[in-house]
């Protein structure tokens, strides 16, 4: 024991021994202190990756399960589900509208092209009042809308060359339709049976009550048309009404709601404009065919009809009438009009 005792003693009392264990404790203290922040660290990001250490602690990974609406999910991966579903159904959307804009863009497209004298298609729009749908149907033939006044819509404010056509299936369009601001060649609206109808002989079976075109150039054609509703006109205006028009033609078509007569409403009305009827058939009218205010027409010799209270009024305006006329009823001339 003294032995050791001994051994210690020279070390402990040797200068040299002393300073080497002192920078030895230094060293362990350096360490220890060293461990001790990396438990620490280490403990910090353990606390993170386990949900509610203590279970009062509100950890990063917990507040990573709330959302930006303060939802609160159960775990990580039901936010990041419910965010990838969130998205994949606004991208849904956005693919959508996107589709959405590009038939807007084609369609616009097709129009500029038109416009501008890029394509020489004609517009045709068929119309079926029994079969047509003004929501899905496109306009084609076996799409048909379901009123002229839809088909009026998609008309475009000019065309350059073309020309548009509305086709009617024989039925009843009990509508007020107007044709406004059209700087077109032409628009012909008329029945899809207008080839195979006399109207001296039968209704045509297209039963229209109110055409009314304003401010439109070109050459407007309407054929194969038959009255009805003639007692439930706006303001009691005509059947067929043509304001500050270019060329009007109302052709091959059948007056006959004598409605109109006793409401005082004219078959055809051409005011301030050019053009006339031709081939129709007017029967008990108040008057086939009214001219106002400095239009100048022409009343063909190819109309018929009997019991009408006026056949011409020429309402300081010019009208021609081939002769012979052969629509029963009196010609009226008033406020300086004419007739030859």
């Amino acid at each position: 024991m003294s032995i050791i005792l001994d051994r210690w003693g020279t070390i402990i009392y040797d200068s040299s021994k002393i300073e080497q264990f002192n920078n030895n404790m230094d060293k362990i203290e350096k360490e220890f202190l060293g461990n001790t922040q990396d438990i620490y660290a280490a403990n910090k990001r353990i606390d993170n990756l386990i949900l509610n250490v203590s279970g009062n602690d509100i950890t990063e990974v917990v507040d990573a399960r709330v959302n930006a609406n303060g939802t609160i999910y159960p775990t990580l991966k039901a936010k990041l589900d419910a965010f990838e579903r969130t998205m994949a159904a606004y991208l849904a959307d956005v693919n959508t509208e996107i589709g959405k804009v590009n038939d807007t863009a084609k369609k616009l497209e097709d129009q500029l092209k038109a416009l501008y004298g890029a394509t020489e298609a004609n517009l045709e729009i068929y119309v079926d009042a029994s079969k047509g749908n003004d929501t899905s149907g496109t306009g084609a033939s076996d799409a048909p809308y379901k009123t002229i006044n839809k088909a009026v819509q998609q008309i475009p404010r000019a065309l350059n060359g073309s020309a548009v056509y509305i086709y009617l299936v024989p039925g009843i369009y009990n509508e007020d339709v107007y044709i406004l601001n059209k700087q077109i060649s032409a628009i012909y609206i008329q029945g899809t049976n207008t080839t195979n109808t006399i109207p001296k002989d039968k209704q045509t079976g297209v039963f229209v009550r109110h055409l009314n075109f304003r401010d439109c150039s070109g050459y407007l054609s309407v054929r194969g048309l038959n009255q009805i509703g003639a007692d439930q006109l706006p303001d009691k205006a005509g059947t067929i009404m043509f304001t500050r028009c270019g060329y009007a033609s109302v052709g091959f078509c059948r007056f006959d709601d004598a409605k109109a007569k006793t409401n005082s409403v004219p078959a055809v009305i051409i005011d301030s404009g050019i053009g006339g009827a031709h081939n129709c058939y007017f029967l008990n009218q108040y008057a086939a065919q009214l001219d106002q205010y400095m239009a100048y027409s022409n009343f063909a010799y190819t109309n018929e009809g009997t019991g009408n209270t006026y056949s011409v009024i020429s309402d300081a305006s010019i009208v021609q009438i081939n002769p012979p006329n052969k629509v029963a009823g009196s010609t009226l001339v008033r406020n300086g009009g004419m007739l030859s």
